[in-house]
């Protein structure tokens, strides 16, 4: 009896939503993941049933697109403008790989910087010049990061010279907004270069 009650909690738990709160967030980004063991898929929703967070291979984190899988001009556009970062979730998240050059270049981990983000009301640019990072030190790193979406584009022939230079002009006002957003300036919108 006990093991037909083990197994029923099993798979109750199994076919039941869970609710998973993101890194530090309140109930406005809360995501809801669901599994079904009947049919092996995983899936997960952002809230109000937004689509599912991060780009091909999640890798992306809440509403980003993964710069190692860029191949069209359109998911250039949708990267750099996730570089720019969501306010509601906080800036110092997202994709994985700003996460990495942001332990590799502020180095302090990572409940640290939500300490000095969140009951400290610092930015990433104050972080770093707290520990006595260049914040444009910050902003190059996190451009470098991501550059090889355009240079792929570039050499594939999908975007001019002239052009991936737009675009990394583009990515580093994103990732600057990112760096020195003082909680107040609304997220820019970037939808392309201009013609």
């Amino acid at each position: 009896m006990k093991l037909r009650t083990t197994m029923a909690a099993f798979a109750l738990a199994a076919l039941l939503p869970t609710t998973v709160v993101a890194c530090g967030a309140d109930d406005a980004t809360t995501l809801t993941t669901s599994s079904s063991s009947a049919t092996g898929s995983t899936g997960t929703t952002g809230t109000a049933g937004e689509p599912p967070a991060g780009g091909p291979g999640g890798e992306g984190g809440p509403g980003g697109v993964d710069p190692s899988s860029v191949t069209t001009e359109e998911e250039l556009v949708a990267l750099i403008q996730s570089a720019y970062g969501e306010a509601q979730l906080g800036l110092h998240r997202g994709h994985q790989p700003v996460q990495d050059v942001l332990d590799e270049v502020l180095t302090i981990s990572h409940d640290e910087l939500h300490v000095r983000m969140e009951e400290q009301g610092q930015n990433l640019a104050t972080v770093a010049e707290d520990i006595g990072v260049d914040p444009q030190a910050l902003v190059d790193a996190l451009v470098e990061s991501w550059s090889p979406a355009i240079d792929d584009l570039l050499e594939a022939g999908t975007i001019t010279e002239e052009e991936a230079d737009g675009y990394r002009e583009a990515l580093e006002e994103a990732f600057t907004f990112k760096v020195t957003w003082d909680g107040s300036e609304e997220t820019p919108t970037f939808s392309g270069l201009e013609a």
